[in-house]
């Protein structure tokens, strides 16, 4: 059945999102974890328990393709470029809420040392930021 442009719009951002969520999953499922900065994902779950995961994550999959069907929800493409921007821009804004002066609401003063740190190593990561964007254009 199809929607309204609005609905069948928030239907498919809402599932893209659930798709990009099983891509995710399915890649820490398969590769066992993840080595981050910050912080690591170990993978604690028996083997039997990652393929009941799996397989859990397939029904959904499917159902979610059965969801875009039902709508008549067509796949379509996107540049890659919008996609990569679209995750620069979310990556300058998170790092733009990290700025002391914004932080400074969570009830606790920084440190001068700390403040001025934070400041200086946002605006390097801010500047590498900039650069993959202006390396899309």
């Amino acid at each position: 059945m199809k929607l309204h442009e609005y609905h069948a719009r928030s239907l498919e951002a809402t599932l893209s999102r659930v798709d990009e969520a099983i891509h995710r999953m399915e890649r820490l499922l398969v590769d066992g974890g993840q080595d981050g900065v910050v912080r690591k994902i170990e993978n604690t779950l028996p083997k039997d328990s990652r393929e009941a995961l799996l397989a859990g994550i397939g029904s959904l999959r499917a159902r979610l393709a059965a969801t875009a069907q039902t709508f008549l929800l067509e796949p379509h493409a996107l540049d890659i470029r919008r996609v990569l921007d679209a995750e620069i821009s979310t990556m300058w804004l998170l790092f733009e809420n990290c700025r002391p002066e914004r932080m400074k609401g969570y009830g606790q003063a920084f440190a001068k040392e700390a403040r001025e740190a934070l400041e200086k190593d946002v605006e390097a990561l801010l500047a590498e930021i900039l650069k993959l964007r202006k390396q899309l254009e």
